[in-house]
C-alpha cells in the first residue's frame, strides 16, 4: 500500500541495510534497467507484447493488459511500485468509448473507466492484500525482479488468460 503522509517520515528514516556502490545509482535508473533488462524480456518470453512497464496479451477480441504503477511517494532514493491487470472485450471498450469521448483508444491497466476497473496483483497472491514492491540502491534487484515475475507467472498471467477465455 502506498505511504500516507502520516507514515512518510518513519518510513523515510527506516534502516535500509548495508549499502554498496549501487546505492549511489538513482532508484529511477535501477527501476528502468530492471524493467528493460529483466521484466520486459521475461514477459515477451511469456507471449506478451509491450515495453516500459505496459504489456498486453496478444488477442484480437480483448484488451488483456499488465501495467506497472509507481507510487507518488517514489523518489531518486526509492521506488515503490505495484502491478495492475485489466481485461476488457475490445467491442465493449469501443462501445463505451463511442458513448464517452473521454475514453482513450486503448485502456490503461492502471486506470479505472466506469465499470472497467483494474485488478491489483496483490489481490491474486498471498493473503489478497495490496502488494507494493520497494526498490532502492544496494538492493538485489535480480531477486526483486524474480519475485515480481513469480507473482505474474503464477497468478497474474493465468488470471488474464482465464478472464479472456471466460468472456469470449
Amino acid at each position: 500500500m502506498p505511504l500516507t503522509s502520516e507514515s512518510f517520515w518513519p518510513w523515510r528514516l527506516r534502516s535500509r541495510g548495508k549499502a554498496t556502490v549501487a546505492a549511489q545509482i538513482p532508484a529511477q535508473d535501477l527501476y528502468a534497467a530492471m524493467i528493460k533488462d529483466t521484466i520486459s524480456p521475461a514477459l515477451r518470453a511469456e507471449g506478451l507484447i509491450g515495453s516500459g512497464g505496459r504489456y498486453s496479451v496478444r488477442s484480437d477480441t480483448h484488451w488483456a493488459l499488465v501495467g506497472f504503477q509507481k507510487s507518488a511517494y517514489s523518489d531518486r532514493r526509492e521506488i515503490q511500485f505495484t502491478v495492475n491487470l485489466m481485461v476488457v472485450r475490445r467491442d465493449e471498450w469501443l462501445a463505451q468509448a463511442a458513448e464517452d469521448s473521454s475514453f482513450p483508444v486503448k485502456p490503461s491497466a492502471s486506470l479505472g473507466y466506469g465499470s472497467v476497473m483494474p485488478k491489483r496483483i496483490g489481490s491474486l497472491v498471498g493473503d489478497g492484500a495490496d502488494k507494493w514492491w520497494r526498490l532502492f540502491g544496494g538492493q538485489d534487484v535480480d531477486l526483486l525482479a524474480a519475485d515480481v515475475l513469480t507473482d505474474l507467472r503464477d497468478a497474474g498471467l493465468p488470471w488474464l488468460r482465464e478472464r479472456v477465455a471466460a468472456t469470449s
